[in-house]
Protein backbone atom coordinates (compact mmCIF):
# COMPACT_ATOMS: atom_id res chain seq x y z
CA UNK A 1 0.00 0.00 0.00
CA UNK A 2 1.35 3.44 -0.87
CA UNK A 3 1.62 6.26 1.66
CA UNK A 4 -1.37 8.15 0.26
CA UNK A 5 -3.88 5.29 0.46
CA UNK A 6 -6.34 5.29 3.30
CA UNK A 7 -6.96 2.15 5.31
CA UNK A 8 -10.27 3.46 6.63
CA UNK A 9 -9.76 1.47 9.83
CA UNK A 10 -11.31 2.74 13.03
CA UNK A 11 -9.61 1.63 16.23
CA UNK A 12 -11.62 1.21 19.41
CA UNK A 13 -10.26 3.50 22.11
CA UNK A 14 -8.82 0.48 23.95
CA UNK A 15 -6.59 -0.27 20.93
CA UNK A 16 -5.51 3.37 20.72
CA UNK A 17 -4.48 3.19 24.39
CA UNK A 18 -2.50 0.02 23.67
CA UNK A 19 -0.87 1.67 20.66
CA UNK A 20 0.54 4.48 22.83
CA UNK A 21 0.93 2.56 26.11
CA UNK A 22 -1.35 4.94 28.03
CA UNK A 23 -4.76 4.87 29.72
CA UNK A 24 -7.97 6.34 28.30
CA UNK A 25 -7.75 9.39 30.57
CA UNK A 26 -4.41 10.34 29.00
CA UNK A 27 -5.88 10.21 25.49
CA UNK A 28 -8.77 12.41 26.70
CA UNK A 29 -6.24 14.97 27.98
CA UNK A 30 -4.38 14.87 24.66
CA UNK A 31 -7.66 15.59 22.85
CA UNK A 32 -8.29 18.67 25.00
CA UNK A 33 -4.77 20.10 24.56
CA UNK A 34 -4.86 22.35 21.47
CA UNK A 35 -1.04 22.38 21.27
CA UNK A 36 -0.95 18.61 20.69
CA UNK A 37 -3.56 18.65 17.91
CA UNK A 38 -4.46 15.02 18.66
CA UNK A 39 -7.09 13.65 16.23
CA UNK A 40 -10.68 13.76 17.48
CA UNK A 41 -12.49 10.42 17.73
CA UNK A 42 -15.63 9.32 15.98
CA UNK A 43 -18.34 8.44 18.49
CA UNK A 44 -20.60 5.54 17.58
CA UNK A 45 -23.25 4.40 20.07
CA UNK A 46 -21.43 6.26 22.83
CA UNK A 47 -18.10 4.56 22.13
CA UNK A 48 -14.99 6.30 20.83
CA UNK A 49 -13.18 5.11 17.72
CA UNK A 50 -9.99 6.64 16.36
CA UNK A 51 -9.11 6.80 12.67
CA UNK A 52 -5.91 4.83 12.17
CA UNK A 53 -4.80 7.03 9.26
CA UNK A 54 -5.19 10.18 11.36
CA UNK A 55 -3.21 8.60 14.19
CA UNK A 56 -0.42 7.64 11.80
CA UNK A 57 -0.34 11.18 10.39
CA UNK A 58 -0.23 12.56 13.94
CA UNK A 59 2.63 10.17 14.78
CA UNK A 60 4.62 11.37 11.79
CA UNK A 61 3.97 15.04 12.51
CA UNK A 62 5.06 14.65 16.13
CA UNK A 63 7.94 12.18 15.76
CA UNK A 64 10.56 14.93 15.62
CA UNK A 65 9.10 16.60 18.72
CA UNK A 66 9.04 13.29 20.61
CA UNK A 67 12.66 12.49 19.74
CA UNK A 68 13.80 15.95 20.82
CA UNK A 69 11.95 15.75 24.12
CA UNK A 70 13.29 12.23 24.82
CA UNK A 71 16.84 13.46 24.29
CA UNK A 72 16.31 16.26 26.81
CA UNK A 73 15.00 13.80 29.42
CA UNK A 74 18.05 11.54 29.01
CA UNK A 75 20.56 14.39 29.25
Amino acid sequence: MSDNQSTGRKLPRRKTCERYGVVDRTISRWERDPDLNFPKPTIINGRKYDDEDQLTAWDRANSAKLRTSARREVA
